[in-house]
């Protein structure tokens, strides 16, 4: 069996959500996993913004989104823009990028810069030191660092909190003068920078501002180091630490053949956890319904034997695996 930081994740956060993704695919997907499918195909891609907003139409042509509003163009617009200029930003400040090649034991979701450096890139609404530590302890950092016996960095990209389906954050908002159309960023109350109320708010998808100018003006802002953030984490093959997480994979690999059933009891504590399980329709109807009677949302998996683990790390679809804010 090929083991994955998502399929160990996933595993371990809900059994049901597991074994109800082995046998079907689903045509549900939240904006934050169009997010990472985006950012992730354009990371290795020569042009980074095209291939965003070419990789979220492709998504969410395919898909259903999950949303808590109906305008579904608008959040797909903004999320091609937001997938776009943070691709740009992190291979300006990574160099080329290329994902780590899998093997038959363990497909990797990392990207990997021309010196050999190692990133897990994590998009995330907010950092401080209680997400770092819950990032660190994660199988998709330490199941990697066990998996390839090498240190990696974890790149947090804030992305900022979703609301009206929007990530709320400079990478898509800023501030724009009325009359010579300036763009800022710092916040209005510094009167000394010259931002008085007559400011007003704008999004990058509603102005024909170019990407090179709006991030420019990140840069000139001093923005872009609290919202682009890494960490190395070291691997020490010694570590207790990680023996033990060696020891946890093998055993959560034996049990994933026979231990996930569909009769599983729901995790209730990770429904709604990096970008809401797809499953929910199943698992919150009163009636007791199975995938089968949602064609329209689910579909058999061609080989239910064949394990799925996916390249990505994120989203709520079945196809591939969040961080979720």
């Amino acid at each position: 069996m090929t083991l994955s930081a998502r399929i160990l994740d996933e595993y371990d956060r809900c059994q049901r959500r597991y074994a109800f993704s082995q046998k079907y695919d689903s045509r549900l997907i939240s904006p934050l996993g169009v997010l990472y499918e985006a950012v992730e195909s354009a990371l290795v891609s020569d042009d980074p913004e095209e291939t965003a907003k070419h990789a979220t139409m492709e998504a969410a042509a395919s898909h259903q989104l999950i949303l808590s509003d109906l305008n579904s163009f608008m959040t797909i617009r903004h999320t091609g823009f937001l997938a776009g200029i943070i691709a740009l930003a992190l291979r300006e400040r990574l160099g080329p990028l290329i994902r780590v090649e899998s093997t038959s034991d363990w497909e990797s979701s990392l990207f990997e810069t021309e010196s050999g450096t190692r990133h897990r890139i994590e998009l995330v609404s907010h950092f401080d030191d209680d997400r770092l530590r819950s990032a660190a302890h994660s199988w998709r950092v330490i199941g990697e660092l066990v998996a390839l016996e090498a240190p990696l960095t974890l790149t947090a990209v804030v992305i900022g909190p979703q609301r009206g389906g929007r990530r709320h954050s400079e990478w898509s908002k800023g501030l724009m003068h009325p009359q010579n159309r300036a763009l800022r960023f710092a916040p209005r109350q510094h009167k000394a920078a010259g931002l008085t109320a007559g400011w007003t708010k704008v999004w990058r998808e509603q102005e024909s501002v170019p990407t090179a100018r709006w991030l420019a003006q990140m840069r000139q802002d001093a923005v872009l180091d609290q919202l682009i953030v890494s960490r190395e984490i070291m691997y020490r093959e010694t570590d207790a630490r990680m023996v033990a997480a060696k020891r946890e994979m093998a055993i959560l690999a034996a049990e994933m053949q026979e231990a996930a059933k569909q009769y599983h009891p729901m995790r209730r504590s990770s429904c709604d956890e990096f970008g809401g399980c797809p499953f929910q329709a199943i698992c919150y109807s009163p009636n007791g319904q199975r995938p089968e009677d949602f064609p329209g949302l689910y579909s058999i998996r061609a080989s239910e034997s064949t394990p799925r683990t996916g390249k990505h790390s994120a989203g709520a679809r079945t196809l591939h695996p969040i961080h979720s804010p």
